[in-house]
């Protein structure tokens, strides 16, 4: 059996359908990820937590070298 004859705008609006499908999906979620504040960006708490104590440390050690 064959499908009914679209019209442009019943065929624009059918792959518009599925291109938003797909891109809640499985494209939008993972598109975005250093956005939505990996835990080791710089827009994370955490990443922003990680990166002072590794400066300290390392203006430790250099205070403990010289």
């Amino acid at each position: 059996m064959s499908e009914p004859k679209m019209t442009k705008e019943q065929k624009h609006d059918k792959d518009l359908a599925a291109w938003k499908e797909y891109r809640e999906n499985y494209q939008w979620p993972t598109q975005h990820w250093r956005a939505w504040g990996s835990w080791f960006s710089w827009g994370s708490p955490v990443g922003l937590g990680i990166f002072f104590l590794e400066l300290a440390a390392a203006i430790w050690i250099i205070a403990q070298v010289f």
